[in-house]
């Protein structure tokens, strides 16, 4: 694990498990930013006036901070909810031929990026992940980015590659609140990293997280809360890129 410090806020980070290359550099890049910057976008949703913190409601309220984060790495080059037509018959998934969404799309570092987001929430004060609630949705996940392989394939535009993201993010939490607690969640941060990836990876070993990113979230902002939200984590994968029909030669 490492430390990172980043617009004034706390991260710890796991190092990750497969070799690296250009191509899964600039993605972990761009994760890394993102997640800084949602971050930090975040902590204005706490402020005087009302304090709804996007990482405790729905997924789709992480748009609120994830979108303008996104579009400002990417230079505005993002799309959303971008049709595609999903279909896998080989490997671990089977897909049927049917149409979907893809979640976000964009360009970043001359590589095409599809993500699919997952959002879960997960008790720190319990030594398992919940396999419906959160093991289920990242299995969930790798099913609809592995059905994309064909789809991406035919991309047009000018890039080095189409590089698949899952993005599945965790936020930590306990009905009661107290400063003991809070403490309790900085001290666990290993274990609870550990855990992550044991669980992920249990079922289908080669679904393990290729890297994990936690925020700790600061005491101020957890305090003005009526539960507790201490941290909030990014489990990642990084597929390989896929030489699309606009590739650069």
């Amino acid at each position: 694990m490492r430390e990172i410090k980043k617009h004034g806020l706390s991260f710890v980070e796991t190092e990750s498990n497969i070799e690296e290359n250009e191509e899964f550099n600039i993605a972990k890049e761009l994760i890394e930013n993102l997640f800084f910057d949602m971050a930090k976008l975040s902590t204005k949703y706490c402020n005087d006036t009302f304090c709804y913190l996007p990482y405790t409601y729905s997924e789709r309220r992480l748009d609120s901070v994830l979108l303008p984060a996104l579009s400002k790495l990417c230079n505005s080059m993002v799309l959303v909810e971008v049709p595609a037509i999903r279909e896998c018959a080989n490997g671990r998934f089977n897909v049927e031929k049917s149409n979907g969404r893809i979640d976000y799309w964009c360009i970043y570092k001359n590589y095409s990026f599809v993500i699919e987001l997952k959002h879960s929430f997960d008790c720190f004060t319990t030594n398992s992940t919940k396999e419906d609630r959160v093991i289920s949705r990242w299995i969930e996940m790798h099913k609809q980015l592995q059905s994309l392989k064909k789809d991406v394939k035919g991309y047009t535009e000018k890039t080095k590659g189409v590089i698949r993201i899952g993005l599945h993010m965790i936020t930590s939490y306990s009905k009661n609140r107290d400063k003991q607690l809070l403490k309790e969640f900085k001290n666990n941060i290993p274990n609870t990293f550990e855990r992550f990836q044991k669980d992920f990876g249990k079922k289908y070993p080669s679904l393990k997280p290729d890297f994990i990113l936690c925020w700790k979230i600061p005491s101020k902002i957890v305090e003005m809360h009526e539960s507790s939200f201490p941290g909030f984590w990014a489990i990642t994968k990084i597929y390989p890129a896929i030489k699309h029909h606009g590739a650069i030669k």
